[in-house]
């Protein structure tokens, strides 16, 4: 059954790009069923009731709350990456889960043009794809010394780095019981400079290797929520 994202204030009623998707895209007709979710932990089975140019109307025929609750919120601070990465970024953090992602400004990323809405919109669009009860919040675009401030908000603070050498992941969870907040600084693609790693140590992140092979930016991200996800089975 599709699934959209819609406000609740919206409700009755489904306008703009959804609207266009299930008229146009998926051709839906009056009578057909989807599932709405208002992005609180409520979903709403609808039907069809009328379709017009530019909204569509519906009736629910049923309501339930949605389990919302997990042992860990995992925020991504991701330096900005090259040409279009971000969007796979912010796509596949979604799927697996990441409560928050941080677009972040450090010395050697190299776009610093903004596309908040871009992103919310693949953050949304993933979330629907992959029966998320909630959207991730993707912020503002943020300079890499103002999310070290943010440290003092999270149970946990990594940053996963090459020349970090002994340092596991499973080592840096062992000294922290969930329910467990973790904020994670992934660097670009030229890496984090030395003065970066230094100001990140002073301010609490605890530098971490991802194993013997250096990762893409746009894998490194991917790889540890993976790895969190199986260690709290989530």
């Amino acid at each position: 059954m599709p699934r959209f994202f819609v406000p609740q204030e919206q409700l009755p009623i489904i306008s703009g790009q959804d609207a266009h998707q299930i008229k146009d895209v998926l051709r839906m007709k009056v009578g057909d069923e989807l599932e709405l979710l208002n992005g609180m932990g409520q979903s709403y089975q609808a039907k069809i009731a009328e379709i017009k140019k530019d909204k569509i109307i519906y009736t629910i025929i049923g309501h339930q709350t949605l389990d919302i609750g997990s042992r860990t919120d995992i925020t991504l601070a991701q330096c900005l990456p090259k040409h279009k990465k971000m969007d796979l970024i912010i796509q596949k953090c979604t799927e697996l889960g990441v409560a928050k992602i941080i677009p972040t400004l450090s010395e050697r990323s190299v776009a610093k043009a903004e596309k908040l809405e871009r992103w919310q919109k693949i953050a949304k669009e993933s979330s629907e794809q992959s029966g998320r009860a909630i959207i991730p919040e993707i912020s503002q675009l943020t300079k890499f010394t103002e999310v070290l401030n943010y440290k003092g908000q999270y149970n946990l603070a990594l940053i996963p780095w090459e020349l970090e050498k002994t340092k596991t992941l499973k080592q840096a969870l062992s000294i922290v019981h969930s329910p467990l907040s973790i904020v994670i600084l992934i660097g670009p693609e030229g890496g984090f400079s030395h003065n970066e790693v230094v100001q990140a140590k002073a301010a609490g992140f605890i530098p971490i290797t991802l194993g013997k092979r250096i990762l893409r930016t746009e894998t490194a991200g991917l790889s540890i929520l993976s790895m969190l996800n199986y260690h709290f089975d989530q």
